[in-house]
């Protein structure tokens, strides 16, 4: 997912061709600020004929952007011919600037003052109930930041894995081995406290990373859950997923067991502290195969 790129003209979302067909990412798109959205195009001659204006002025109007659309044009050889149409739609769904079937240009006026005035007046986005539906994107966080679980500070050389909202890291006392935790970024204690966007990004992050962790592994099963709250066995007080590697062996074959290890790992002193050098060598590993 690239966010929108800024320039002369305004903030601007990419996309292309197909994508059209898809509101989400111009959903998306708008949501990161975009006040244009482009879909540089080669439609068929028959689907250009039934869908290519109305998905533009749609894209268009649904989320109040200037949306700029070059189009290839004229046969391409004895199986093809692009629609052509190159078309520009303003935040309202007027077009305001189209070319022929021929090879052309068309020229507009961008202007961002109308994108607000068209938002003000009728501020759709802000009506959008969230609470129902919503445009869910696991987007991967490529800056390589330290964050804090709760007040501990966790060093980026240990993170492994880093999207929107959320942050996967190695354990410092594991209790098997394939031990890892995932928390949101934002320090909440409780799992009802993250918006539905957070709790979304957490979830598909730990589903990320725990086929991972089972390819690295080599296990076919996991554990995944939550402590959520004191009584529940929790004792760092900000949300965190754990995902373990399970092995038939595993607490001599006790699978009840793990839970009460889970509870008292923390303050065990016979599970010793991992050194820095052990977790970022873990971490680099994982760090590794989730790229592949």
């Amino acid at each position: 997912m690239v966010p929108p790129v800024e320039t002369p003209v305004g903030k601007l979302g990419l996309s292309i061709c197909y994508d059209l067909r898809f509101p989400e990412l111009s959903i998306w798109n708008r949501k990161k600020g975009a006040q244009i959205l482009s879909f540089p195009s080669a439609f068929t001659v028959n689907t250009g004929l039934a869908h290519w204006e109305t998905l533009l002025r749609t894209r268009a109007i649904e989320n109040q952007c200037y949306v700029v659309a070059a189009a290839q044009t004229g046969k391409h050889n004895e199986k093809r011919v692009s629609y052509g149409h190159a078309m520009v739609v303003d935040p309202w769904g007027a077009v305001v600037a189209q070319c022929s079937e021929r090879v052309d240009m068309c020229f507009c006026e961008i202007d961002l003052g109308y994108v607000e005035e068209v938002r003000t007046l009728q501020p759709v986005y802000s009506h959008r109930r969230s609470d129902l539906y919503n445009v869910n994107v696991n987007e991967v966080d490529k800056e390589e930041l330290d964050f804090n679980f709760a007040t501990f500070p966790i060093d980026s050389k240990t993170i492994f894995y880093r999207s929107a909202h959320s942050f996967a890291f190695v354990n410092l006392k594991p209790v098997l081995d394939g031990h890892v935790l995932i928390s949101p970024k934002r320090v909440v204690e409780k799992l009802t406290d993250l918006t539905d966007e957070e709790t979304s990004d957490l979830f598909i992050t730990a589903k990320k990373v725990q086929v991972m962790l089972e390819k690295v592994q080599n296990v076919h099963s996991s554990t995944v859950c939550v402590q959520d709250g004191e009584d529940s066995g929790r004792t760092v007080p900000h949300v965190h997923v754990h995902v373990l590697a399970r092995r038939p062996s595993d607490f001599g074959g006790n699978t009840d067991d793990l839970y009460k290890n889970l509870a008292d790992h923390d303050k065990n002193d016979k599970i010793k502290p991992r050194t820095p050098e052990e977790m970022a060598a873990e971490a680099k590993k994982y760090r590794e195969a989730m790229r592949l």
